[in-house]
């Protein structure tokens, strides 16, 4: 059984296969393409990929509470360093960003990984160029870690971002 993670004003809820399209189509928005996330090149593959996270508890599709309009997704996933560490993505449709969506999700799922998951540590990565990203982990008070040079496949920079549990704030 999967859990219904709430915000004021977003449920965060499996992914199911009727969330193909707004995947896909969120894909299509350029600047979503250069922050490094995996990009569907149809709505078959975002249906594929749909039906693969349907059963991974850390993976969330990101609605509003008002109309449960698709807004984005948000996971927590494993980076096989140790059991208690793990990696922080998200993203958001283009006609939802600026609103404060990102900092409320990520927020809410930080506070899930340390108090629901225990976490130890949760780890963000971000390439150099998506300021709006860099800009919600230092709001939600992630620690920058360093900058790995040409470390993405399109050369450019990949910034490292983390919270650790006792840095965590309520």
């Amino acid at each position: 059984m999967h859990l219904l993670i709430e915000t004021e004003r977003l449920l965060l809820r499996d992914c199911q296969e009727s969330d193909a399209l707004d995947l896909y189509e969120m894909c299509l928005d350029q600047s979503l393409q250069k922050s490094g996330i995996t990009v569907f090149e149809s709505v078959e593959e975002s249906l594929h990929a749909a039906k693969y996270w349907m059963n991974d508890p850390g993976f969330k599709i990101i609605t509003t509470k008002s109309d449960g309009r698709f807004v984005g997704f948000i996971s927590l996933a494993d980076m096989n360093r140790y059991d208690a560490y793990m990696e922080l993505e998200y993203a958001i449709a283009a006609k939802y960003r600026n609103r404060g969506y990102a900092t409320e999700v990520v927020k809410r799922m930080t506070a899930y990984g340390f108090t629901d998951l225990h976490l130890s540590a949760i780890a963000a990565w971000v390439r150099s160029h998506n300021e709006g990203s860099v800009r919600v982990l230092e709001k939600c008070s992630f620690v920058f870690e360093g900058r790995l040079r040409k470390h993405a496949r399109d050369k450019s920079d990949t910034l490292c971002y983390s919270m650790l549990r006792e840095e965590w704030k309520m």
